[in-house]
């Protein structure tokens, strides 16, 4: 499992770097090449079963209408996202960030789904990362290691020379308390479609949402921080 170790070690370092440092190296054209996951995952949230194929219009109808904090401020949770960030990805609405979704995040999905939703694993793996005791969150970077998260790392064969291969996928904005509440931690094997977590604001966030992303490692020498992010294969 070497690539999880190597994956964990460069993610800490990404986590210590300065943000100027961080969008600087993040302008790089290398970012915006289109690379798909080898493997196809599920969506990390529940199904809602409705009449005949749509399914997910309840995703849809719930962040169109869904308070995010009434005393705070009286929006919804699609409310304030410019239209040139907001998309649909068949039946939930989603976000991009042109703040953090840059450089190896660039193919990141923010998912605006109300606190409490259940979060599940997209694949079979091992958990390598668990954070849920975090019970501060706001809309600046200030808050960003105040994040609760999930990493599971997903075995995708090995190379010829015989080292492991991984995508790791990532589970972000999680409540406090729900990994330990579904009796998980760090290094235990997980099967895809359980639950894992619920949806909770921490760290630098604005509204109730999932923030997922798939990353494979990347030691290409132009790649300053040695994982990339990936365009996810959902199984529809």
């Amino acid at each position: 499992m070497n690539g999880i170790v190597q994956y964990t070690i460069l993610r800490r370092s990404y986590q210590a770097m300065d943000m100027d440092e961080f969008r600087r190296l993040s302008a790089l054209p290398m970012w915006y090449q289109v690379v798909e996951s080898v493997l196809t995952y599920q969506y990390p949230l529940p199904r809602v079963q409705q009449l005949g194929k749509r399914w997910r219009t309840f995703w849809k109808k719930a962040a169109e209408n869904h308070i995010v904090d009434e005393e705070r401020a009286p929006y919804t949770l699609i409310d304030g996202i410019p239209k040139n960030e907001l998309y649909e990805l068949d039946g939930f609405w989603c976000a991009k960030s042109p703040e953090s979704h840059i450089g190896p995040f660039v193919n990141a999905i923010d998912f605006l789904i109300p606190d409490g939703t259940p979060v599940f694993a997209a694949q079979d793996g091992i958990i390598v990362e668990a954070v849920d005791q975090n019970t501060q969150w706001g809309d600046d970077e200030t808050f960003r290691d105040d994040l609760n998260f999930m990493s599971i790392a997903h075995d995708i064969g090995t190379t010829p020379q015989g080292k492991a291969m991984v995508e790791t996928t990532q589970y972000c904005h999680l409540e406090a308390g729900s990994i330990r509440v579904q009796g998980l931690r760090v290094g235990m094997r997980v099967n895809q479609g359980q639950q894992i977590a619920t949806v909770g604001k921490s760290g630098w966030t604005d509204r109730d949402h999932l923030h997922f992303i798939v990353f494979e490692t990347d030691f290409h020498s132009l790649n300053p921080f040695g994982f990339q992010s990936l365009v996810p294969r959902f199984r529809r």
